[in-house]
């Protein structure tokens, strides 16, 4: 029985400053020794020769995965000589532990290809209870997300599709039976202000994407399905579904969106974001409300899932929408046809979109204050 080294991972170590190590094993001191290999990674440090000491940028805790356990690293700065003693330390510190049978790997980094060339997309954005201090959700809020994300990215992906997740950079294979816990355990171990993405599709032609937030505080996610074929596209068919899901989940949804994109970009992104032109024409930048999704909205879509708080400053159901249980409401304006991109319809139901969630939609400089007042503990201004 041996710790076998599997891979160039000298090579790799050389050549990558993020990294995916993968150790695999039965073992039952397995636990124990990943926890002494992170204290000796984090123990890492040397004196560049800009005379400041530097370790590794990052070690996550160890991640459990069935038969094996993850660390992600970043190597920061640390000099090429404690960089290529990585390996070595590993195997170390693994016998150190007591583990006589295992198998160690690691993952390069930037293996994705380029997302932004599938073609447009259909895209849906997911927003859960706020936890504190911005809202009274719990600290397991965004499990509901995460069981949401993954049930409809099985139900969308081909049956041939390869899954795979990629965090920090770093892309590492899935099977169905994998998906959760490996995404479950990221996600209760990376630090805030990261995110996962769940993938499948060849992504240059065809692409399915899940990405969730890490912030527990702002529990956000991303569903994204695109085709660079317009015959198997079907972006209004895929939109409808996404509205059908939401319409299955309202009560667990704080408030969630469904519009079309022009291309695959920010995929691998949490929020929602605004381009410098929407239907061809330059825009005021709108902001993204993270903070104060249970009241307000990021932008008009087609399809929009509102709660007690965005009914409330609208001064009750809009024109059109459709009351759900639980105190949500559904707002969808126009076909989905007319929102895909470069429909001679899109400026004007989006205009249309507009107005009616007039009372949702503020500036920058209004987001900014509410979301100040509301990190302070205060209410939030109209």
């Amino acid at each position: 029985m041996t710790v076998v080294v599997v891979l160039d991972i000298d090579g790799i170590v050389r050549e990558q400053q993020s990294l995916m190590v993968e150790v695999r094993s039965a073992d039952g001191h397995l636990p124990a020794a990943m926890a002494a290999v992170r204290r000796a990674l984090l123990g890492l440090e040397a004196t560049t020769l800009d005379g400041i000491s530097s370790g590794p940028a990052f070690v996550s805790s160890p991640i459990p995965v069935p038969g094996a356990q993850l660390l992600v690293v970043d190597l920061g700065r640390l000099p090429a000589e404690q960089v290529l003693g990585v390996p070595e330390l590993l195997v170390r510190h693994l016998h150190g532990a007591g583990v006589r049978d295992a198998s160690v790997a690691v993952t390069r980094s930037g293996r994705v290809g380029p997302i932004g060339d599938v073609g447009p997309s259909a895209r849906c954005y997911l927003r859960a209870s706020l936890g504190p201090p911005f809202g009274d959700g719990s600290a397991a809020s965004p499990w509901p997300l995460l069981d949401v994300a993954l049930d409809w990215l099985h139900g969308t992906r081909g049956p041939t599709d390869q899954l795979s997740a990629l965090v920090l950079g770093l892309q590492v294979p899935l099977t169905a039976e994998t998906a959760r816990p490996v995404a479950a355990a990221v996600l209760a171990t990376l630090p805030t202000a990261t995110a996962l993405t769940v993938l499948a599709g060849d992504l240059t032609d065809r692409l399915v994407a899940a990405t969730l937030g890490v912030d527990r505080a702002l529990p956000a996610a991303t569903l994204t399905v695109a085709s660079s074929d317009p015959a198997l596209a079907d972006l209004p068919g895929r939109m409808r579904a996404l509205r059908d899901l939401l319409r299955g989940h309202a009560s667990t949804l704080l408030w969630a969106g469904v519009d079309a994109e022009p291309d695959g970009e920010r995929v691998l992104a949490p929020q929602w974001s605004q381009r410098p032109a929407v239907d061809g024409r330059p825009v005021d930048r709108r902001p993204g409300v993270e903070l104060l999704a249970d009241v307000l909205v990021p932008d008009a879509m087609w399809c929009q899932i509102l709660s007690a708080g965005h009914l409330a400053r609208l001064g009750g159901l809009p024109p059109g929408a459709m009351p759900l249980p639980h105190g949500r409401a559904e707002l969808t304006i126009g076909e989905a046809e007319q929102w895909l991109p470069g429909h001679p319809d899109a400026p004007a139901v989006r205009a249309q979109g507009r107005a009616l969630l007039a009372g949702c939609l503020v500036t920058a400089a209004q987001a900014r204050q509410m979301s100040a007042a509301r990190a302070r503990g205060s209410a939030p201004p109209c």
